[in-house]
């Protein structure tokens, strides 16, 4: 059976951190939300544009993010619903980061005005943030193209656990995941015979499906990024799946080449 969350329990809980719309692991909470499972710590200070979401500035992180602009957010329309983010964790390695990086105040918060929360479709959303951000912005491809082509291993980041049974790390982590294509993606969910698993669409990404190595149930809205030119890309942002770490079921991502039109007004200007 799939678990999603309810329009009825995302009300009941608005002013609280997001409830994981991960589906599969029953009984999640609001706060369980996405975290990695498997893979290895992140480089430190490589990353810098990896946003933890928070309510205040010393709690921990219960959404992902990525720094697109000095002023600016980017996230999961899932992380953004409540307005109960009102902390960017920016550029620290660590999952209170209160030692590094900046914590900054969110403004404001705007979703997709498509996002749809019983198809999942444009799981966007952007915090604007009070006083700009000194860390580099992460470079956004609005492509699909060979450097997120079916088969290409894109990379997933966030504060996550090693197991689903373990705690949060403490530090930031990272799991390469292949990308698979949407159709290929659609039919691993097909066989599974349950009709509330919400369509694969336009605005999604698929990657996974190896054993033991996943997005699941602490980081929602983290990045999925690949390499172009020696240098991260984003592609997408964690969004949902059915099952965490189990071979032959990837995981879905909100794919960025459909966000350009809503995104354009946050992101950096052109140089003259």
């Amino acid at each position: 059976m799939v678990h999603i969350a309810s329009l009825a329990l995302l009300a009941s809980v608005a002013l609280a951190a997001p409830t994981s719309y991960f589906k599969g692991h029953h009984g999640a909470t609001r706060t369980e939300a996405i975290e990695v499972i498997g893979g290895n710590e992140a480089e430190v200070g490589k990353h810098l544009y990896v946003t933890g979401l928070r309510q205040t500035e010393i709690k921990k992180n219960e959404c992902g993010g990525s720094l697109i602009s000095p002023t600016a957010v980017l996230t999961t329309a899932q992380c953004a619903y409540g307005d109960w983010a009102l902390y960017a964790s920016v550029g620290s390695h660590f999952l209170n980061g209160t030692s590094d990086g900046e914590r900054i105040k969110v403004k404001k918060i705007v979703s997709h005005p498509k996002f749809n929360m019983e198809t999942m479709a444009y799981d966007f959303a952007i915090l604007e943030l009070e006083t700009p951000s000194k860390v580099s912005p992460i470079e956004i491809s609005f492509e699909d193209d060979a450097a997120n082509a079916p088969g290409v291993t894109s990379v997933a980041r966030g504060w996550g656990t090693t197991s689903l049974t373990s705690p949060q790390s403490n530090v930031l982590k990272q799991v390469g995941l292949k990308i698979w294509s949407n159709t290929d993606c659609q039919a691993a969910f097909t066989k599974l015979n349950d009709p509330s698993i919400p369509v694969v669409a336009t605005s999604m990404i698929c990657a996974g499906g190896v054993k033991g190595e996943d997005t699941c149930q602490g980081d929602m809205g983290g990045p999925l990024t690949v390499t172009k030119n020696g240098k991260d890309v984003l592609v997408g942002l964690t969004s949902w799946g059915v099952v965490c770490g189990e071979a032959g079921i990837p995981s879905v991502y909100a794919r960025l080449s459909q966000a350009k039109e809503f995104l354009a007004p946050y992101l950096p200007k052109p140089a003259c």
